[in-house]
């Protein structure tokens, strides 16, 4: 099993258990890509959603209310394909 795979498992068994950077790396690595990013907040997009992803970064680490609404998005992503 990949490096990512293994982090993408560890995110969808526990979200808060990621740090922002694995974070980003989990929304690259299935599509997303950064649309823009003003101030501490970056916008994420992906072809098969019709809303963003915004996730405020804040001293390298985001909230983890944000990365449990990520996991709802990454779920319903996986379930699609």
């Amino acid at each position: 099993m990949s490096r990512m795979k293994k982090l993408l498992e560890k995110f969808l068994s526990n979200p808060e258990g990621v740090k922002y950077k694995e974070l980003d790396k989990i929304l690259i690595y299935l599509g997303f890509v950064i649309v823009s990013a003003k101030g501490s907040h970056k916008k994420y997009k992906h072809q098969n959603f019709s809303s963003d992803i915004i996730v405020p970064v804040h001293n390298n680490e985001c909230k983890n209310f944000y990365k449990k609404e990520t996991h709802k998005k990454i779920k319903d992503l996986i379930k699609k394909s």
